[in-house]
């Protein structure tokens, strides 16, 4: 699953380059790897990125302790697993079928997007997507793809390991697909393939039990599903 042209890029300063098509021919070292589509109007200051992974690596190598890329704005950041098993498969993250298996980065933020792109989803029951918030033990926000009749887009809460579904959508999934989790204060957003498809604001209750978790990263629960260009960022 690679994109012959991407949206922007990371670059060594640590910025983002946008909008247009280009092919990230090295950036920090990297070569000729997509490392995320993020669309973003010309009129709006490009965010910055505070890290990503596009998961070049041994098929089979543990995701525990894993080094980010090495581009200015993504290393020194090490993936953390919190649930379940993760290892690169064929140059991209997956996770075993542990369910609610969480991987993150402490990426630092509160208020910011994570975007990830998600294949061998749309079949089977699958389910895959990002978290977000996330406080390194039992609490954050996860949004979750997941391949039914029809497939859905699901905001959950998950307090000390207890999810709470905050509210679900039920768009269309293509064969391959971007998903980004967006929170802006008490304001969540989930977009999906370029199209926004969920907006949730959290009560003052569901706020103050999320409280001010600043990792970001993956959610799993099935070993076919396979996750690629991840990209973290803040206004």
């Amino acid at each position: 699953m690679r994109s012959a042209s991407i949206g922007l890029l990371v670059a060594a300063v640590g910025a983002v380059v946008a909008p247009g098509s280009a092919y990230a021919a090295s950036v920090g070292g990297l070569t000729a790897r997509t490392l995320a589509a993020f669309s973003q109007p010309v009129t709006v200051a490009a965010p910055t990125v505070v890290g990503c992974d596009n998961f070049t690596g041994t098929t089979g190598a543990s995701m525990s302790g894993r080094a980010a890329l090495n581009a200015s704005a993504c290393s020194g950041r090490t993936w953390t697993v919190h649930a379940g098993t993760w290892t690169i498969q064929a140059n991209q993250a997956a996770s075993n079928a542990t369910a609610s298996a969480a991987a993150t980065l402490d990426t630092s933020f509160v208020d910011g997007s994570a975007e990830v792109t998600l294949a061998g989803l749309n079949t089977g029951g699958r389910s895959g997507g990002l978290v977000a918030s996330h406080d390194g033990a039992t609490t954050y926000l996860a949004a979750v793809m997941v391949d039914g009749t029809p497939d859905r887009v699901e905001l959950r809460l998950v307090t000390s390991g207890v999810s709470t579904l905050l509210t679900t959508v039920n768009p269309t999934f293509a064969t391959t697909n971007t998903l980004r989790l967006t929170r802006a204060g008490s304001t969540i957003t989930v977009t999906l393939n370029s199209t926004l498809v969920l907006t949730h604001t959290l009560s003052a209750g569901q706020s103050g039990a999320l409280g001010t978790g600043s990792r970001s990263g993956l959610f799993g629960g099935n070993a076919s599903v396979r996750f690629d260009n991840f990209v973290a960022m803040v206004p």
